[in-house]
Order: C-alpha cells, then structure tokens, then sequence
C-alpha cells in the first residue's frame, strides 16, 4: 500500500505532462475582417514523447505531435489550415513550429480546444472576448506532487500573444475568476496593440487554484 501511494503522485504528475505539452508559445495575429494566423511552437522532452508511443500510452499524448496529426486534426476542422510545419529534435526536446491561417475566431476556437487549452470566445457591445483556461488547478496537492512537478518542468514556458487591429488588454485570473496582477516568474504585457503572458510552465502546472488568461479587443 505505501509503494502505491508514493508511485501515484508520479503518475499524476507524469499525466499533467503528457496531456498539456511541456513548453509551448503561441502567437496570433489578428486582421481586420476577424481573420489571422497563429503561429506555434511545441516544445516535448524527448524522454516523454517516446513513452507516449509505447503501447496503452498515446492515449496521454491530448495534442497533436508530428505533421500527420495536425493534418488529422486539421482536416475536422472547418476555416483552418495549415500554412507551414517544421519539426526538429535537439540534445533536449522534439520542437514543433507550426503556422496556421483562420478564417474566424470561431474556426480557431476548436483548434484551442483540441491541444488542451479550455477556450471560449464571445463579441458583445462591440467588444471581443477570448478566455483561455491555461490550468484547472490542483485540489489537494500534496508537496511531493508540486516538488516533482516543478523539477519535471525546469526550463521550460507558455508564451501567448495576441496582436490586433485596435487596442487590446490581456489579464489574468484563478479559475474561479479572482483577478491576478502578477504569477511567479511571470511577465505580462497587458495593453496595447499587441498583449503578451510569458510564465513558466511549473507555475502553470502547480497553480493550485488554476490559472485563465483573458483578452479583450
């Protein structure tokens, strides 16, 4: 019993990241019409995208690795496509960059989805509204848990940016909607014509009470 309990909060922690990627920065811009591009980059330890391909495994592995699942992907989702894909691996990590064009907000959403980010968008008032879930939080994390998170996940960041035709304002808050001026090693640019959240992906990981990230243009 005691052998099971001190293997869970590895298996718990090994799932977190498998299921959101490791290191990830995104940027899209936005034209006038509601159109855009977004471009990506994925960065996946190279030790854990081989156990996601052992057999019972590559359920783990929520978003899409190499060019084929993005084409899989893609192919189900209407107003998006694929621009250009590169794919290299270094002493470290396999690292994906992939641009997409869209047609819509709307068209994107779904892509947000699928790689694990809980997305919604809206317009109201003239205004637009983009909300992205970056973590639901932990519920009684235990030490053990956040120790190896934060070791698992060294080095590694979520990067987001938003460039759009108007003034935009980016801001941060738990998932339970409590405003959050600043995250631990983070960097916010929260107004402007281009936003920007930079953090690194062990605060994402261990934020015990989540993490949204919401944009209005």
């Amino acid at each position: 019993m005691n052998q099971k309990k001190s293997f869970l909060p590895f298996v718990t922690a090994l799932v977190l990241l498998l299921s959101s990627c490791i290191g990830v920065s995104s940027s899209i811009i936005l034209r006038g019409d509601g159109s855009g591009t977004i471009s990506l980059e994925y960065r996946i330890p190279l030790a854990l995208e081989a156990l996601g391909k052992l057999d019972g495994n590559a359920g783990w592995l929520t978003i899409p690795v190499g060019k084929a699942d993005f084409e899989r992907t893609l192919d189900r989702l209407p107003g998006i496509r694929m621009i250009s894909f590169s794919s290299k691996k270094d002493e470290k990590d396999l690292i994906n960059r992939i641009g997409l064009e869209f047609s819509d907000m709307e068209a994107l959403l779904p892509f947000l989805d699928a790689t694990g980010q809980g997305a919604s968008f809206s317009r109201e008032n003239g205004l637009s509204r983009l909300s992205l879930t970056l973590s639901e939080g932990l519920e009684n994390p235990d030490g053990e848990l956040l120790t190896l998170l934060a070791s698992l996940a060294e080095g590694y960041k979520l990067e987001i940016s938003l460039s759009a035709p108007k003034e935009a304002s980016l801001a941060l808050y738990t998932g339970r909607g409590k405003a959050l001026e600043a995250v631990p090693g983070g960097d916010l640019s929260g107004r402007g014509k281009q936003v920007s959240f930079r953090v690194p992906m062990a605060e994402v990981l261990s934020a015990r009470e989540g993490l949204r990230l919401e944009i209005i243009w």
